[in-house]
């Protein structure tokens, strides 16, 4: 089947004849096999060169015959040349093991981006590795989406939370997504942090916007995962506990391939009171996730076959009648074929199955009983070919089963029982033009064959990348792109904590979310260690799915529709040495939303946001990181008067003996009114040392230095102002043996 499957894909391109020889490869890092991401491959005296992908694959076709010097380097890896011989009409493999730098050069310069980024058409990405994570000081422990907020255009509605928005969209614009596999409830501990272990991570990949036409499903983001692979030259294992959790990993090689096992749970839940205001949350969670490799030659040569899974629990357990209780669970599993054939073309195929579980236990409180259940088998295939002149087709099906279940009772006593299942059948295709210096474009049509909801989105997504370099420093970026979401969560924006955010497919009654992209850009690199880069969007989203607030019966619509744009412009600037490197953004937005033939700022708009990150390694390895933030003031509804509302707590009784006058208030137009600007110093102290056989890291970091009094929000009844976090240390070790 397999081999009828490659026939049938490859036969368009079989025709295309080779007349010059092809180099291609897998690299690889000498100490534990895994695979290097983005390292550059170049042949000497020629401007052909190629970049490693996610599992550390190149191509470089069209290669004069004869000898050839390549080089291959990358960020904390020794420079390594080797001559080869190209033979015509020859796909000759060079497999490259590089030798990381020393670990001082290694902690600071992986921060730094890499310039082969200047030819690549896509727009709006960024890497980050796990040492860029590590080094946003934190608030307990490391975690990837809140290092994701001090990126431009990223922006934020608390301290309390790591729930982001991007760009002007919802928080359920965005995807978290795993090897594949899409992560429905990405947040622990009422939103605090990542159920994502730091450990497993190798590389984020962050797309703001204008993401191709392999990627759909979300309006406005993807963060894509991707997980270390286990080293598979030696066991090794892990321990670090901080002030709220302990977690081990451990991995090592197996025949053929390696694996990687990473565990954690909660064992002290008071340690973030100060998120909480000080008041108690009797949480508990744990999350696991393993992953198992295996790229045998003798088995399959050049196929590289992947089996993973991730599992979290939270559970939140007052043992108070007068308290909720909440649960929330994760289980994904997958199966990734990443196959190189013999011809010029790849292939990429997973098969996961991702569920989610969230319940509240309203319990002896007035609050009502809500659960939501989530199903997805999800299928992908996809192709590359690429072509002698470098360019490349890409082509796939991708295929959904899904399946939500909703069960509530809202504050009028309506209850909504909601059980939905569909299929999503995309196909798409795309060309990348790569063969020219200084013009790169990535063209393709997403195709909405099947759709879940039962009003079916626009058939053809079209996308849309160029970028051009008038020369090697400078390039400019434009990004246009249709985008559709069959999948959206029953949340109200004006809550200030959302704990509880179900996820349902698109009802039958609505059309699903439609947006559209416009990105242009300038990426200018002043000297090779300093970088300009200036972006700006529009996005128009229609059909926005929200909630009903003037539900009150059964009868009632559980949603209604709305309307929204965002635009907006992001400044960054990057510097980076060996031993210090500084980021700055300063992002101007203006988010909007219709709903009911009025316009509104939503919660999450913020005018101006300023991020700057500094890191420095100085004596004996020592390392400070420093996060300052600031953000204009978040919009709110504010009150216009009082009045008296006469209640009648018992409508069968006698009204004018049980009747009472109560104070009420009377609202002014939505979102009008700001809250004041936000400003706070993160700095943190690490060290990594060895004692024995054990290197021992130990990060100390202190937030909210100079105890900024940001406002939370003001209590409606009292006037009481509530405060974002005050000054907190922390302090976390970690022991690698």
């Amino acid at each position: 089947m397999s081999r009828f499957l490659l026939v049938f894909i490859s036969l368009p391109f079989l025709l295309f004849s080779q007349s010059t020889g092809t180099l291609r490869g897998f690299i690889t890092d000498s100490t534990n096999g895994g695979s290097v991401i983005s390292a550059n491959i170049l042949l000497l005296g020629t401007k052909q060169g190629a970049a490693s992908d996610l599992q550390g694959y190149y191509f470089i076709p069209g290669i004069k015959t004869g000898k050839q010097i390549v080089r291959i380097s990358n960020i904390g890896y020794v420079t390594r040349e080797i001559e080869v011989r190209v033979v015509k009409n020859t796909i000759t493999q060079l497999n490259v093991a590089l030798v990381p730098a020393s670990i001082t050069l290694d902690e600071v310069s992986i921060t730094g981006q890499r310039r082969p980024d200047m030819n690549d058409p896509s727009i709006s990405i960024e890497q980050i590795p796990l040492q860029q994570i590590k080094s946003v000081p934190a608030g307990i422990e490391a975690d990837m989406l809140r290092a994701l907020k001090v990126s431009p255009g990223v922006t934020s509605t608390g301290d309390i939370t790591a729930r982001y928005y991007v760009r002007g969209g919802g928080s359920d614009q965005n995807a978290v997504v795993i090897n594949g596999t899409v992560l429905y409830n990405p947040f622990h501990a009422l939103g605090l942090f990542s159920v994502v272990d730091p450990e497993m991570i190798k590389m984020l990949e962050f797309y703001k916007g204008g993401f191709t036409s392999e990627y759909g499903g979300r309006l406005s983001s993807i963060l894509n995962v991707v997980t270390r692979d286990g080293n598979k030259n030696r066991f090794m294992g892990t321990a670090a506990a901080s002030t709220m959790s302990g977690k081990m990993s451990f991995e090592g090689p197996i025949p053929g391939g390696s694996f990687l096992f990473t565990g954690r749970k909660s064992y002290r839940p008071e340690a973030v009171q100060k998120f909480l205001n000080n008041r108690s949350a009797p949480f508990e969670f744990y999350d696991i996730s393993f992953k198992l490799n295996y790229s045998n030659p003798n088995f399959y040569e050049n196929g590289w076959f992947t089996v993973h899974g991730f599992f979290s629990d939270d559970k939140i357990e007052n043992n108070n009648p007068a308290k909720e209780d909440y649960y929330f669970s994760n289980a994904n599993y997958g199966l990734n074929w990443y196959q190189v054939w013999a011809s010029p073309l790849y292939s990429n195929m997973t098969f996961t199955y991702s569920t989610f579980e969230g319940e509240v236990v309203p319990n002896k409180t007035s609050s009502k009983p809500r659960k939501n259940i989530i199903a997805d088998f999800t299928s992908n295939w996809d192709f590359t070919y690429i072509f002698d002149s470098r360019d490349e087709i890409w082509t796939g099906f991708h295929n959904k089963i899904l399946t939500t279940e909703l069960y509530l009772t809202n504050l009028f006593g309506s209850k909504t029982d909601m059980k939905q299942r569909g299929l999503d059948m995309i196909g798409y295709v795309k060309y990348k033009l790569l063969r020219f210096e200084t013009f790169k474009l990535d063209g393709g049509i997403r195709l909405n064959l099947v759709s879940a909801s039962e009003k079916k989105p626009f058939v053809l997504e079209p996308r849309l990348n160029i970028t051009y370099n008038p020369i090697p420093i400078l390039a400019f970026r434009l990004g246009i792109g249709r985008f559709s979401q069959n999948l959206t969560t029953l949340s109200n924006e004006e809550e200030l904590i959302s704990i509880f955010e179900p996820w349902v497919v698109v009802p039958d009654y609505l059309k699903p979310a439609e947006a559209t992209h416009f990105i242009g850009g300038i990426d200018y690199y002043l000297t090779e260690f300093l970088k300009l880069s200036v972006e700006g969007y529009y996005k128009d989203i229609d059909n926005l799915v929200d909630i009903n607030e003037l539900k009150y019966t059964s009868l009632d619509p559980d949603f209604v529709q709305a309307d929204g744009r965002s635009y907006g412009v992001d400044f960054a600037f990057d510097f980076f040495l060996q031993s210090v490197f500084f980021k700055g953004s300063y992002s101007l937005s203006y988010s909007y939303k219709k709903k009911d033939g009025v316009e509104y700022h939503p919660r999450y708009d913020t005018r101006h946001a300023v991020n700057l990150q500094f890191g420095w390694i100085f004596w004996d390895g020592w390392q400070f990181n420093a996060v300052w933030r600031f953000s204009s003031g978040l919009p709110f509804t504010g009150i216009a008067g009082y009045y008296d509302k006469w209640n009648i707590p018992d409508p069968w009784g006698q009204w004018y003996a049980q009747g009472q006058y109560d104070p009420s208030f009377l609202y002014g137009a939505r979102n009008a009114q700001r809250l004041p600007s936000y400003h706070r110093l993160d700095i943190s102290l690490s060290k990594s040392f060895k004692i024995f056989f054990a290197k021992i890291d130990l990060d100390v970091s202190l937030l909210n230095v100079y105890d900024r009094k940001n406002i939370f929000y003001f209590v409606r009844d009292t006037g009481e102002r509530v405060d974002m976090l005050p000054f907190i240390p922390s302090a976390s070790v970690r022991i690698e043996i």
